[in-house]
């Protein structure tokens, strides 16, 4: 009689990239690659510059008002994505990193993480 050994068939990727030897560390090379990509865009895509028909980017202004609808500060978009805040006197109450995704206040000190800005101009007009 002879014994006829039969071969598990492998399943885990761990064990095809053992016997795969180089091909399967270059999969996972572009497997990483994609990754940081996709996490460096996303990171980017928070940073929204805006631009123009011409391919130049410009600056924009929001205003923040209250229930009578008074100016209580601003809120400047700048060309490279960041914001700026400012009071009802035109002072700065903080600015927002958008790479950094944080919101730091007038003196440069963090406040938090995500954009603040409104909180800031609600703050510094005591309401």
């Amino acid at each position: 009689m002879e014994m006829i050994r039969q071969q598990a068939p492998q399943d885990d990727a761990k064990s095809n990239c053992v016997s795969l030897g180089k091909s399967c560390m270059k999969q996972w090379f572009l497997t990483a690659a994609l990754f940081f990509t996709l996490v460096r865009a996303s990171a980017q895509g928070t940073c929204a510059k805006i631009t123009t028909t011409s391919g130049t980017t410009r600056m924009s202004k929001q205003y923040v008002r209250d229930g009578s609808y008074r100016v209580v500060g601003s809120i400047d978009s700048l060309a490279d994505g960041n914001q700026r805040g400012y009071d009802a006197q035109f002072r700065v109450v903080g600015r927002y990193d958008c790479r950094a995704d944080r919101t730091y206040d007038s003196q440069g000190r963090n406040v938090g993480n995500g954009n603040q800005l409104v909180g800031l101009i609600w703050q510094a007009a005591g309401k």
